[in-house]
């Protein structure tokens, strides 16, 4: 299950929980990178084994800069005065106490960064106490990106971003990490075999597209533990319509992505690609609602498509 099907699965459930059915017959597997999803495959109190490894790949840490051990912290830091709270999709800190911040980024937004840069600037304050100096531990953030960020790097899918100094490094306790899961998916299914990246980060990635596309998985280079007891955790047939009927209210509405899209391609002077872009998004979303056997007007009103449209599909 794609970012695409997942998002008319939960629309079909806010419609009626029965739908779920529906999916449970189409598709094995959630999709792996929504919030709530991402948090349950991750967040274990009591063993964190899973996140560790997965940290490790992502941000490509090896030999004495792996992480060993993960801590999970309080999501949530309230607001003070009239600023807002802060929610985080996973912190905690490594064995070296140095926080770590884990963001899942559904949708292409104009204030990303602006977002990320906020609530690191939460966890950098926190991290001092009256009477104390003010030396800060190094603190890492790494942000899972399911959407396309960075449309002017087509072929680049992981970014590492510090401070520097007339380009070079000054400051090195603060790093940000960013990995654009499906621009990697897509680049990664044109290159031949003998020429694919073999990092463990690249690894785990191929084994996240298997998950999402339902296909067999390739050999698994990185851990085969990891993989045998995520494939069993990411099977549809685990999750209640309970669970998505919570992410409804919460998921970002198309037509919305539609705007946004628009805004943000003409800033940059290629509105047309960027709104065909999203076009091409909301009808492959309503073909696959109406494939489902969903209302054509609950169709309509979730995509901005016409009827006559939705049924030439």
């Amino acid at each position: 299950m794609n970012r695409s099907q997942y998002h008319a699965l939960l629309k079909a459930i806010k419609e009626d929980p029965a739908n779920l059915a529906k999916f449970r017959a189409r598709f094995k597997n959630v999709y792996p990178f929504s919030d709530a999803i991402f948090k349950i495959l991750m967040v274990n109190e009591n063993d964190s084994t899973r996140l560790v490894k997965f940290l490790n790949a992502m941000m490509g840490f090896e030999g004495k800069n792996r992480i060993k051990e993960f801590h999970f912290a309080r999501e949530e830091l309230p607001g003070i005065l009239n600023n807002k709270t802060t929610i985080f999709d996973i912190i905690g800190t490594n064995q070296n106490d140095e926080p770590i911040l884990i963001e899942v980024q559904q949708t292409d937004s104009d204030f990303f960064m602006d977002r990320l840069l906020y609530y690191t600037s939460r966890v950098i304050t926190n991290q001092v106490k009256k009477s104390e100096s003010y030396e800060l531990p190094h603190i890492y953030v790494l942000s899972i990106l399911t959407c396309n960020q960075f449309e002017l790097e087509p072929e680049t899918y992981f970014h590492h971003v510090n401070l520097t100094k007339n380009g070079e490094p000054y400051y090195p306790k603060l790093d940000f990490y960013f990995i654009e899961v499906e621009k990697f998916l897509a680049n990664d299914a044109h290159i031949p075999e003998t020429e694919k990246e073999r990092s463990q980060r690249a690894e785990m990635l191929r084994f996240f597209g298997d998950i999402i596309y339902e296909r067999a998985s390739h050999k698994q280079f990185f851990d085969e533990d990891f993989c045998k007891k995520l494939s069993k955790d990411v099977s549809l047939k685990h999750y209640e319509d309970e669970l998505f009927l919570r992410q409804v209210d919460g998921m970002t509405d198309l037509l919305y992505e539609k705007e946004t899209a628009f805004r943000k391609g003409e800033k940059a002077g290629i509105a047309r690609g960027t709104v065909a872009g999203a076009l091409s998004k909301a009808r492959e979303m309503a073909k696959e609602m109406r494939d489902e056997g969903i209302s054509m007007d609950f169709i309509i009103r979730s995509s901005g498509l016409s009827e006559a449209e939705i049924r030439k599909l």
